[in-house]
């Protein structure tokens, strides 16, 4: 007993989903129960030398054996369950109609129950409709072609042992209530465990649903926190990069100078470290979009280049950047400040990981159509290289080429990583070509839109009458912070300008009221009244002169929200703190009268 029950249980095993198991039981407690039942009517039909029972009686035995094995070898559940129900057809309801009875009894109205069930419960709709009707034909036939008076449950013409006959009758019918009961006490624990699953699964989603908004809630903290760094950093480093420039302005002495030089490089360094952290949180939150605004690439290359000469001519590299001729006399539409970006972490990278040779940046035309442009860039370097089982690694987030690159070349590891992010953005990838000792290749296109340029004849009036234009000008600086406050008034100092400092937004907005000036340099976050709140109560005041007088934000604040911020309060401009002192006179020469 214990061996069938091993047996039963590897067979049940094998099926995963709950109802098949139950079907692949009932099968199985089928046959077992046919197997007994075909060895107690042998034994019977002996014993009543009925011949043709007990020929069927032994089949019955046979087939249940022989099914039972091959269910156990080969798991065929379904192809044995069709064997067995057209046995029950072909032995139990035809055989009678036609051999053993020649009409129908209650047997036969057994086994057509059975086969229906059972059609139904293994197989599904489908079958278990076509075996219903295969086994209801033989009822069909027998009411409209004999004159057997519908349905005379006798036994004739073949005469059965009434006890034999009632063990059949009870036996067939506590297989048709045994398969209904197990199917469905199946069925309704498998309803019962998909409930429990469910309620579970709304459980698990509840929490899912807290957990996404602790996330979000963390995420928010976490920007919030690093803009708020981002802030509080970027103010004392404005009071150190822009004294510095105030001093180099200064004509110092060389050794002066190459100190100076060398501050600015460490406190600008630190600032690319800050921004880098600040905009890689940004794209990694999904938080930047593109602009699309006019600018010329050979302007901005030349900008970028002048960013990056001084760094490559202390350590004597050639530095080269070659822009297509074409590409001068185009206005691109697009985003300049992110292909900045893009473009100072690749140079920055090549000048620092290249020790001696070259580097350089080429700008190419790969496709032009009436609408779109589509740039090549390509930054090209001979310093250490990357092997080739690391370069794709290089782009993800605080990856460096080796465990020594950080130790001897410092930074965060996140330059690239913020490049293909951007790239990213434009539809765009990077591809590298490189090898150890024998530089880098990077290399990725962008499409823009584009228009041909309109001469800037602003961009030649730069020099002394640009100057001397500026120090006519009369700017009132709103800052609270006294270091920055000295940065900013030391370098108007240099364009000629003497501001008028204000500590804060009531003070600023006071001396608006008493003095004319031509401009407002106003910081964002100042005690009594912010620049926000300045900038509105100007913007509301009756005297249509005062009020309508440019005001620029300068700020330590840097996140994506800032510029629409101060546009939207009646701002004019924006310039992030620190601040070169050219893209101050270039800020200026805008409202120079």
């Amino acid at each position: 007993m214990l061996r069938l029950q091993n047996l039963i249980k590897a067979i049940a095993h094998k099926e995963l989903d709950p109802i098949n198991k139950a079907r692949v039981l009932m099968l199985v407690y089928f046959l077992i129960a046919h197997f007994f039942l075909g060895l107690l009517l042998m034994a019977a039909y002996v014993y009543t030398q009925q011949i043709p029972q007990l020929v069927r009686a032994s089949l019955i035995c046979l087939f249940s054996a022989v099914l039972f094995f091959i269910l156990y070898r080969f798991n065929s559940w379904r192809i044995i369950s069709h064997l067995v129900l057209m046995l029950i057809t072909l032995m139990g309801v035809w055989a009678n109609l036609l051999f053993f009875v020649q009409g129908i009894n209650a047997a036969t109205l057994q086994y057509i129950w059975l086969a229906s069930a059972l059609g139904f419960y293994m197989h599904g709709h489908r079958w278990g409709w076509l075996y219903a009707v295969v086994n209801m034909v033989p009822v069909l036939l027998d009411a409209a072609f004999t004159g057997n008076n519908y349905f005379v449950l006798g036994s004739a013409p073949q005469t059965i042992s009434r006890p034999i006959y009632l063990f059949i009758l009870i036996f067939d019918f506590t297989v048709i209530a045994f398969l209904h009961h197990y199917f469905f006490k199946a069925f309704k624990h498998n309803i019962a465990a998909l409930t429990n699953t469910k309620n579970q699964l709304n459980v698990i989603n509840e929490q899912l649903n807290e957990t996404v908004e602790e996330i979000k809630h963390l995420s928010n903290v976490r920007m919030s926190f690093l803009s708020t760094m981002s802030h509080e950093l970027r103010t004392p480093l404005n009071g150190v990069i822009g004294l510095t420039n105030v001093l180099l302005l200064q004509d110092p002495r060389k050794d002066q100078e190459e100190t100076l030089s060398v501050l600015k490089f460490s406190a600008e360094n630190l600032l690319a470290l800050v921004t880098d952290v600040l905009d890689f949180n940004k794209l990694e939150l999904d938080m930047v979009s593109l602009e699309r605004t006019p600018f010329n690439l050979s302007s901005l290359v030349a900008n970028i280049y002048a960013c990056t000469k001084l760094k490559a001519t202390e350590k004597h590299l050639d530095f080269q950047v070659d822009v297509a001729g074409r590409l001068k006399e185009l206005t691109l539409i697009g985003d300049p400040t992110r292909l900045t970006q893009v473009l100072l972490n690749l140079l920055n990278n090549a000048i620092k990981f290249t020790e001696k040779g070259s580097v350089k940046l080429v700008c190419s035309i790969a496709e032009i159509t009436n609408n779109e442009l589509r740039i090549k860039f390509v930054v090209e370097d001979t310093g250490i290289g990357i092997e080739e089982s690391r370069q794709q690694e290089v782009f993800e987030e605080f990856v460096q080429a080796s465990s020594s690159t950080n130790r001897n070349y410092g930074g965060t590891g996140l330059g690239l990583a913020i490049v293909r992010r951007v790239l990213a953005l434009h539809q765009s990838d990077i591809q590298v070509e490189s090898a150890i000792g024998k530089g880098a290749k990077f290399i990725f296109n962008i499409s823009y839109a584009y228009e041909m340029a309109a001469a800037l004849t602003s961009n030649n009036l730069k020099g002394e009458e640009d100057r001397a234009n500026l120090s006519a000008m009369k700017i009132l600086v709103a800052e609270d912070n006294m270091v920055n406050a000295m940065v900013i008034k030391k370098t108007l100092n240099s364009f000629g300008i003497d501001p008028d400092i204000a500590e804060n937004g009531s003070v600023a907005l006071a001396m608006h009221l008493e003095k004319n000036y031509d401009l407002i340099l106003m910081d964002l976050y100042m005690p009594e009244l912010d620049g926000y709140q300045t900038t509105e109560k100007i913007r509301n005041l009756s005297h249509a002169l005062k009020a309508a007088i440019p005001i620029v934000a300068l700020t330590a604040t840097v996140n994506s929200q800032v510029a629409d911020e101060v546009l939207a309060v009646g701002m004019n401009g924006y310039l992030s703190k620190p601040f070169h002192p050219n893209d101050l006179f270039e800020e200026l020469r805008k409202y120079v009268v």
